[in-house]
C-alpha cells in the first residue's frame, strides 16, 4: 500500500508519541503542582492504552498554517477510513484531539519506521524510542499554477 508523505509522517509519528510517552516514569511530586502532576499522569496512561494527543506542530517542524490543519484532517479521516487509526477525544465532544492507531495501523506504522530509518526485524528492539526524531518534510505546494 502507497502513502503519500502526509500520512507517513500522521502514522510514524502517532507511533513515535505513542512509544515516548508511554515509556515515561510516572513522576513523583518534587517540583511539580498536583495538577501538572495528575496532566503528566493522565498522558501517560493515554498513551499506554494507545491514544496521544495530536501533535502536528512536532511532526512537521513548524507552526501548521491554517490550510495545513484541513490537509492534515482530510488525511486522519482517510487513515481512519484505511482501519490504520482511529480519531478521537476521550474528553467527550465533537473535535478530534487525539489519534489511536488500530492494530493494522501499528504494523504499518512499524514497517514505515523500519523502511525510513533502514532496519530489518526486531525494530522494537533497535530503535531507542526516547531519541528518535522524525525529520519535518515541506508540504507540497497548494497553489493553483501548474510548473
Amino acid at each position: 500500500m502507497q502513502f503519500n508523505e502526509r500520512q507517513r509522517l500522521i502514522l510514524m509519528g502517532v507511533l513515535q508519541d505513542q512509544k515516548r510517552l508511554a515509556e515515561m516514569p510516572w513522576g513523583d511530586a518534587h517540583g511539580m503542582s498536583r495538577d501538572a502532576l495528575g496532566r503528566h499522569r493522565l498522558r501517560i496512561h493515554q498513551a499506554r492504552e494507545g491514544m496521544v494527543p495530536i501533535a502536528l506542530e512536532n511532526w512537521i517542524g513548524h507552526q501548521p498554517t491554517n490550510s495545513e490543519h484541513v490537509l492534515y484532517h482530510r488525511e486522519h479521516q482517510r487513515l481512519e477510513g484505511m482501519g490504520l487509526l482511529v480519531r478521537c477525544n476521550p474528553f467527550g465532544g465533537h473535535r478530534t484531539t487525539h489519534l489511536k492507531l488500530t492494530p493494522a495501523g501499528k504494523r504499518v506504522a512499524e514497517q514505515l519506521m523500519a523502511e525510513e530509518y533502514g532496519l530489518g526485524t526486531g525494530i522494537e528492539e533497535m530503535i531507542d524510542w526516547s531519541t528518535l526524531e522524525l525529520v519535518p518534510t515541506e508540504a507540497p505546494e497548494t497553489s493553483g499554477q501548474q510548473k
